[in-house]
């Protein structure tokens, strides 16, 4: 009997505690038949707790917005370095369908939308960028690398598309944890909810303890500068299959969702949604497929732009992951890998999937060498599903 758990946690002043609690059943089938019976004997009933047991997975907190945007002061995000990209410890596997790797069950979808509030453009610098020295043993920037995954890197054209939809929906993240302050990549994918990577907000192993911090969303970022602000977070969730996977990679399910708390606008409080739309989510639908990747690589202008690859899949990656070509690198995980991306033109012929910006995966790992220039991403399956519909029911009005 397949088991299914997840792992949340809540915002906490102090540190809250998780609970990742699985439960099996076995049954066991029999020709033979017998009749029930009711007790015979009446025994003393012992209502001594044997253990006090743990806490429920959604905890309540009291940690303010206004304390997650004091901890990132314009010096603490201008050091924050890009979480470094996990290896994959398996080969790559070509050639491989969706069909071939056994999934089951139909394919869900969720729509995205368009921004439907108006709000002023802050072009103002958080803080001037460090411009980060290239390294010789680091992704060179290609179209093809060894394993001939072929695809399209570019900056966006022109640079402040990024304030338009569907690629304003993504954006920075910063958080910290116990090595220092990091960047990751992610998208708003609900009125209130973003998604990124699983290794962007827990270590993978550890429970509670393994739970990151101070995690703030930057959608848009360019350049040092916070178009549409800086929202600060109030629950975080991601799978329990990452939770208990040590950290290594291919992951079946590397993926989180982050609550992002609302914010003031002419005296009206308004979910990031509002302000910049949100992408729609469709799982099993990644391999095989054609996408548009966005994300922050440290090795592409210094993480300090928004970058776009465009490319179809190239094969599975082992454990329920599929692998595309990129040259991005650290910095990039978390960040959306988006099918049927961008603007319906009039006259454009529909075809069998007419719905756009959907994602349907996320950039969660890359190769050991150099040389290959791919990355993966998990399936996004009934997990995923679990988890938002978990993170929908936080609050009213999340989804």
């Amino acid at each position: 009997m397949r088991q299914k758990s997840i792992a949340v946690l809540k915002v906490s002043f102090l540190a809250a505690s998780l609970a990742i609690l699985q439960t099996s059943v076995f049954a066991e089938n029999s020709e033979q038949a017998s009749s029930g019976a009711a007790p015979t004997v009446k025994v003393p009933i012992n209502q001594q707790p044997l253990f006090t047991p743990n806490e429920p997975e959604v905890q309540s907190n009291a940690q303010s917005i206004n304390t997650t945007q004091t901890f990132w002061t314009p010096e603490r995000m201008r050091k924050a370095k890009p979480l470094p990209l996990p290896r994959s410890s398996q080969g790559v596997v070509t050639g491989v369908t969706i069909q071939d790797i056994g999934h089951i069950g139909k394919s869900q979808a969720s729509s995205g939308a368009a921004p439907r509030v108006k709000v002023p453009i802050n072009q103002q610098p958080l803080f001037t960028p460090n411009k980060r020295k290239f390294q010789s043993n680091s992704i060179q920037p290609d179209n093809e690398g060894t394993k001939s995954a072929s695809f399209t890197s570019s900056e966006l054209v022109p640079l402040s598309a990024d304030l338009s939809y569907p690629y304003v929906a993504s954006g920075k993240l910063f958080f910290s944890n116990s090595e220092g302050d990091f960047l990751c990549s992610a998208a708003v994918i609900k009125p209130r909810l973003i998604l990124t990577a699983g290794h962007c907000v827990h270590s993978g192993s550890g429970g509670n303890n393994g739970f990151y911090s101070n995690f703030v969303f930057i959608p848009a970022y360019r350049d040092g500068t916070a178009p549409y602000g800086q929202w600060s977070w109030s629950h975080v969730i991601t799978t329990n299959t990452w939770i208990t996977g040590s950290g290594s990679e291919p992951n079946a399910a590397d993926y989180a969702i982050i609550e992002l708390s609302d914010q003031s606008f002419n005296g009206v409080s308004t979910t990031i949604g509002s302000v910049v739309g949100y992408f729609g989510t469709k799982t099993l639908d990644l391999l095989p497929n054609h996408v548009t990747m966005l994300g922050y690589p440290g090795n592409l202008d210094s993480g300090e732009k928004m970058h776009q690859i465009t490319a179809g899949s190239y094969g599975s990656g082992g454990n329920n992951t599929a692998i595309y070509g990129s040259d991005m690198s650290e910095g990039s995980s978390g960040g959306p890998w988006v099918e049927n991306f961008g603007v319906a033109a009039d006259g454009q012929v529909n075809g069998s999937d007419t719905s756009l910006n959907e994602i349907v995966g996320l950039t969660s790992y890359g190769p050991t060498a150099v040389g290959p220039l791919y990355q993966g991403s998990s399936i996004l399956d009934s997990r995923f599903t679990s988890i938002l519909n978990t993170a929908c029911a936080w609050n009213p009005g999340n989804c």
